[in-house]
């Protein structure tokens, strides 16, 4: 049997509506648990604005602790749309730094005050926080305990007042002489201690530039290359030596951050990568991709600074170069789109190089706080190997009503003609938080080109005490996804993700997502990178509002590893596809050259659980010897479920094969089944008492406006003050 055909036999599993699971027969009479109403008053979900299990709530700078104030150009400004009308950035006929004047004003001048400030901050508590570092180091060294889980100085330790600088923060604020209220900027370094303060009715466009986001290292001769779907295996010295598939590697992150210490971005405003934007080029021969398929250049011709001939094929993903093709140039969806739905699977080697809009390594304290973030061209935020990550009240809406605006450069239909949507945004996952791919000793970095000369401080690449709160987020991929890809030392004793690791006296869970509201989307979802492991990960008050899947766990075994120890509770769920999915089929990725890994999804607990409209429940685990050849022992997927309940359970399917299945009132068609290896304790019962399990009459809320306030002028929780 194939692996497509195991996963299909997997995905099948037992499909059942509730009419089908109380039509008599099998393990289906509700037991008096089953029935009886639940004991204490249902919690509501949606309206705590202080919980004492968290830390304390992140804070906006005062006047006093700036470094500097950068005010907008008033030849920017925001539209009521949120987007910026193309006129503004209008380079046509230009090149060089001409084009680049227009098209990227502004990250000079932001990273210039980025950088005297991270300079002022090294010298003020740089030397203090290397000595600290190397004591703590040295007294973990001299104790010898096992696992201690901390390298140097926790976060904790650090993120008391000596190691703050007086002054450290750079704000960007609208005009003190006009009407501007927005920056056009490329990538921007975050330095180590600096807080970037986006204030209220300011907004930050990524430039259309792709010249911007080549990265660091690359050159014309061999690159990376950023903007296509694949590019060549080989560029110099004669013709191309193959095709590979494009990567968000390929380009650079609008703001980068690693080797960090209590670092920030926070503020009222707003970020905007601007990805169904045309993309242009202050390099007329840099290669780009024209929505009819054809392309500009060749990035052999680029690599001796020629044009190549019409006809010859393009190395970028296009099909020939056009000199003449009156056609826009495609945007980052754009190919997001023909990377993901159309090559991808296709051709072996499509997948997009799109940049991200933010991407931090190894940091001890980092928090985004308060900002709207909309549009971006890949992932929104990817932080790893991060102690102390707080993600607090920001608001992410992609495609936002931008995106859609000015249809000649902001709201272009996508190649095949689609206007921008959650399904046209392909790879836009909210928060992506993992582990890092190694321990690293470095010293800090304190702008764009310099480190600290006080030492170097050592991250362990481990991601603890992360905090999700408070948060309103709608993409069109994932919204938060913690991913255990990678487990830096040592892989015996240390899973990729463990909350319990180092956990935080002012807290009281390491890895906690809660009083958020989700909407578009994949909801919470982890994995799919599950290799290193995952475990004990808090997740309670959340709402999830027209989200294609709400509460998932992804894995296959091209990744396998454990994810165990996950919580779930005080949940409300409306018109979500699939509001509980969880599987180790999540895709036909190649396997290792070892052979396959087994995910195996254990001690999942469910609690308190309400799902309002139709929507599909996929249980699955890991299927034993399944004829592939392997002789894989069986990883049932292990869930316990208290008061998970559907108001109309009839409008809900399940699939479920290779499952231990604890129900205590409980009303999901969940039946036993001896094909499909599923074992239930309990009864799930359409009788399950559904008054009293959560209360969602205020969980549901629209997505918040721009700004500080709901449309109706109440404060939202969890908001900067």
């Amino acid at each position: 049997m194939s692996l497509t055909s195991i996963r299909l036999t997997a995905l099948l599993g037992s499909i059942v509506l509730f009419t089908a699971a109380c039509s008599g027969g099998g393990n289906s009479t509700p037991s008096a648990a089953a029935v009886a109403a639940p004991a204490s008053a249902p919690f509501q979900v949606g309206v705590t604005v202080q919980d004492a299990a968290l830390p304390a709530a992140p804070q906006l700078p005062t006047s006093t602790q700036l470094c500097a104030t950068v005010y907008a150009n008033n030849n920017l400004v925001r539209q009521p749309t949120g987007a910026l009308t193309p006129e503004m950035d209008n380079a046509t006929g230009q090149t060089g730094a001409a084009a680049q004047a227009i098209l990227n004003p502004d990250q000079q001048r932001i990273q210039a005050a980025l950088d005297a400030c991270g300079a002022a901050v090294d010298a003020q508590v740089g030397a203090a926080i290397a000595t600290q570092d190397a004591s703590d180091a040295a007294a973990q060294k001299a104790a010898n305990l096992p696992n201690t889980n901390i390298a140097g100085s926790s976060a904790q330790t650090l993120n008391q007042p000596q190691f703050h600088a007086k002054q450290f923060a750079v704000r960007l604020a609208v005009s003190n002489t006009g009407a501007g209220n927005a920056f056009i900027t490329g990538p921007l370094t975050l330095p180590s201690g600096v807080t970037l303060w986006i204030d209220t009715g300011v907004t930050v466009y990524a430039t259309r530039d792709v010249m911007a986001y080549q990265l660091p290292t690359a050159t014309a001769a061999k690159g990376p290359f950023c903007a296509n779907t694949a590019v060549p295996t080989t560029v110099s010295s004669g013709a191309s030596g193959g095709m590979k598939a494009g990567s968000s590697s390929n380009c650079s992150a609008l703001i980068t951050g690693q080797y960090l210490v209590n670092s920030a971005i926070v503020g009222g405003g707003s970020i905007d990568s601007r990805a169904a934007s045309e993309i242009v080029s202050s390099n007329p021969l840099y290669p780009l991709m024209r929505v009819d398929l054809t392309c500009t250049n060749t990035y052999q011709a680029y690599s001796t600074g020629t044009q190549a001939a019409a006809g010859v094929p393009c190395d970028n993903g296009g099909t020939f170069v056009d000199l003449t093709s009156p056609a826009r140039h495609m945007t980052w969806w754009d190919l997001a789109w023909l990377g993901n739905m159309v090559d991808n699977g296709t051709t072996g080697f499509g997948s997009q190089s799109n940049f991200r809009m933010m991407v931090f390594n190894y940091a001890k304290n980092l928090t985004l706080a308060g900002i709207t973030l909309n549009n971006s061209a890949n992932f929104h935020v990817v932080p790893s190997g991060i102690d102390g990550l707080t993600v607090w009240g920001i608001k992410i809406q992609t495609p936002s009503l931008s995106a859609s605006a000015n249809p000649a450069g902001n709201g272009n239909p996508n190649y095949l003609g689609m206007l921008p949507s959650v399904d046209t945004a392909k790879n836009t996952d909210g928060v992506d938080p993992g582990s890092a791919s190694k321990t690293a000793k470095q010293a800090l970095t304190t702008g764009s080109t310099t480190t600290s000369t006080a030492g170097a401080i050592t991250f362990d690449g481990y991601i603890k005490n992360a905090v999700f709160a408070y948060n309103y987020i709608s993409t069109g991929d994932d919204d938060i996804s913690p991913k255990g890809s990678n487990n830096p030392s040592p892989v015996s004793t240390m899973y990729g993700i463990d909350g319990n690791r180092g956990l935080a006296t002012d807290r009281q869970y390491g890895f906690v997502i809660a009083h958020n509201h989700m909407y578009a989307g994949h909801g919470i979802s982890i994995g799919s990178e599950t290799n290193a492991n995952v475990e004990n990960i808090q997740i309670y008050d959340n709402s999830f509002d027209g989200a294609e899947s709400s509460l998932r766990i992804k894995s296959d075994w091209a990744r396998g590893g454990q994810v165990n120890n996950i919580n779930y509770n005080d949940i409300c769920i409306r018109n979500s596809a699939s509001a509980l999915v969880f599987t180790p089929y999540y895709s036909t990725k190649a396997l290792p050259s070892s052979g396959p890994l087994y995910p195996n999804f254990h001690d999942i607990t469910m609690s308190n659980v309400r799902i309002i409209g139709t929507s599909q429940a996929t249980l699955q685990g890991f299927q034993a010897n399944n004829g592939e050849g392997y002789s894989n022992p069986q990883f049932p997927l292990t869930m316990t479920m208290n008061n998970v309940l559907a108001d109309s359970p009839n409008t809900i399917s399940v699939i479920s094969s290779d499952a231990n299945l604890t129900l205590n009132n409980v009303n999901l068609p969940i039946l036993p089944s001896t094909a499909n290896r599923v074992v239930v304790n309990g009864a799930a019962s359409p009788l399950a008492a559904t008054n009293n399990t959560v209360d969602c009459s205020a969980a549901y809320v629209d997505f918040p406006a721009i700004g500080e306030s709901s449309p109706a002028g109440v404060t939202w929780p969890g908001q900067l003050q």
